[in-house]
């Protein structure tokens, strides 16, 4: 229902970012909600040549974020996103269907 993308936001922002939509999507009875967080791939210029994945401050955040008090009980469900929608740097939350 909803797309959030985090890229070239501060850690504080996107925080925020997070609690309100889903405080939001959870009011208005929105079911899902895709949150970009992104990765980094870094190619080494070493002998190995070897890309490496990493994963920034926003997405390792963003899975204790899920977790906290203020949105357990209005999640369902959280997906790590297929390659379509973003792969490893993207999130599918579910919201519980808002009974009031």
């Amino acid at each position: 229902n909803k797309k959030i993308d985090f890229h070239g936001m501060s850690l504080i922002d996107a925080e925020e970012l997070f609690f309100n939509s889903v405080a939001n999507c959870y009011k208005k009875n929105l079911r899902c909600i895709l949150f970009v967080t992104g990765k980094k791939i870094i190619r080494n210029t070493g002998e190995d040549h070897i890309p490496k994945l990493y994963y920034g401050k926003i997405r390792n955040e963003f899975l204790h974020w899920v977790t906290a008090q203020d949105v357990r009980s209005k999640i369902l469900n959280v997906q790590q996103a297929n390659l379509e929608y973003g792969g490893d740097g993207a999130f599918f939350v579910y919201l519980r269907k808002n009974k009031n």
